[in-house]
């Protein structure tokens, strides 16, 4: 069955009808095309193009073609161009000719777009719900770990010393940031098309106001050729999923780096590791090296659909049809993501003792020595010049930062005195952390009751 060809002397070759067919990728549409259709059928009613009786016969015939969805009645036919054809197709067997009217004043065009609009909107809304999952993961992992000293690092080296609860918070916010893209991608999702026609509306009196109430849009296309050919709304909710990836595969990496030997921070479960065919000692992190590899692939459904659009003429054109393509695939990769990884992060099991050996020579401390020397009234720059002589020196030597005795540290200033020693251990320095957002014991409480807040929410 085709929507047209009325003025066409010879249909398409088998081949074409195959290479054209979306079937393959849309077929998910079904139930958002059926939920169109009801809305559009009862808005017809509404201004007498079709008549109650033939209004009954469409939503009775819809709740057929849906129950057929629903039990597997129905399968993928190249010889559909897509899903509405087959959708249309098959209420004819149940609604008759009533079923030939309901496309009245709507186009194809339109449809796809609403189509999609309200698909999308469905998955945002689970997403976020499987963000929120995971964040709780990191809300209860962070609280386990709210006093293992943890070094944080910048170039890969280590830097200051922060608390591993507040270094796995730092994840729960990078989330956070995600929730707020998805929820403005929604934004950019829930505005209605339909109405729009082809490109330049019709002359039927479309109550869209009424569609817009009964499909649960937040509002209207203001211009009819920009309602049916923009896509804007999918690249938001692309970049969106590339953002979240970016953030997983970045957890992915601290996690490969930190359960080598060399590091020894992490160990990875059996159940989420694989082995070697040929070296029986290897114990790899393949689940975080793969979603990294995923995240690669939903950039490129982002490159994919801008390589589309960048030369598009205004209207819908058909290119957009492979719009789904990098759609689907994005959200396949991203949901089955959110499915396992919140399960694989909190089995992951922390070395505290391999932790607290690699940072007891006390140099992450530095930085929190030559601020005790600034607020000795040492001018920063001879602080930092007197601090880094002190842990050249102790390199030199063989020595650790924090067994050295205050005749030595005098050696270096005179400005130093008993109250220095807490600085000298990692420990020590948190608790005397000032700023908010920092891992400082009442901070950190604070900040914890913001992410268990914001989880929540």
């Amino acid at each position: 069955m085709k929507l047209w060809g009325g003025r066409f002397r010879r249909g398409p070759t088998d081949k074409f009808v195959s290479f054209e067919s979306s079937l393959s990728f849309d077929f998910r549409l079904a139930p958002f095309d059926i939920a169109v259709n009801r809305a559009w059928a009862k808005m017809l009613a509404k201004i007498e193009i079709i008549s109650d009786s033939e209004l009954k016969k469409i939503l009775a015939g819809l709740d057929d073609v849906e129950n057929d969805f629903e039990k597997g009645r129905i399968g993928r036919d190249d010889k559909f161009e897509d899903i509405h054809t087959l959708i249309e197709d098959r209420l004819f067997t149940y609604a008759g000719v009533a079923a030939r009217k309901l496309p009245a004043g709507r186009s194809r065009n339109e449809l796809i777009s609403t189509d999609v609009r309200l698909y999308l909107r469905d998955r945002i809304d689970y997403i976020i719900g499987q963000i929120r999952g995971f964040q709780r993961r990191l809300v209860a992992r962070a609280t386990e770990n709210s006093k293992v000293v943890f070094p944080a690092f910048t170039h890969l080296q280590p830097a200051v010393p922060v608390t591993l609860g507040h270094f796995i918070l730092n994840y729960f916010w990078k989330f956070e940031r995600d929730k707020r893209f998805l929820k403005f991608a929604k934004d950019e999702v829930n505005v209605m098309p339909l109405g729009a026609g082809a490109a330049g509306g019709t002359t039927l009196p479309i109550d869209r106001e009424f569609l817009m109430r009964e499909l649960l849009f937040s509002k209207v296309f203001e211009n009819s050729v920009d309602a049916t050919s923009s896509r804007d709304f999918i690249l938001v909710f692309l970049e969106a999923c590339v953002n979240m990836g970016i953030h997983l595969s970045g957890i992915c990496e601290d996690v490969v780096i930190f359960s080598t030997p060399h590091f020894g921070y992490i160990r990875i479960p059996d159940e989420y590791s694989t082995g070697s065919s040929l070296m029986p000692q290897k114990k790899n992190p393949d689940f975080f090296e793969l979603v990294r590899g995923k995240t690669g692939k939903i950039m490129g459904n982002l490159i994919a659909l801008m390589a589309a659009l960048k030369g598009l003429p205004s209207g819908y054109n058909r290119d957009l049809q492979e719009d789904k393509v990098s759609l689907f695939d994005a959200i396949d990769e991203i949901t089955e993501i959110l499915e396992i990884f919140p399960s694989v992060f909190s089995s992951l099991e922390f070395d505290e003792a391999r932790i607290s050996k690699s940072i007891e020579d006390g140099t992450i401390c530095a930085q929190a020595v030559a601020e005790y020397l600034v607020q000795k009234g040492v001018p920063f720059r001879e602080a930092h010049g007197i601090v880094g002589r002190i842990i050249a020196d102790c390199e030199a030597a063989g020595t650790k930062l924090r067994d050295l005795k205050i005749d030595a540290l005098k050696m270096y200033s005179n400005r130093f005195a008993a109250d220095v020693f807490p600085l000298l251990d990692p420990a020590g320095v948190i608790k005397q952390l000032a700023v908010s957002g920092s891992p400082a014991p009442l901070r950190f409480e604070q900040q914890l009751r913001m992410a268990y807040e914001q989880s929540e929410g």
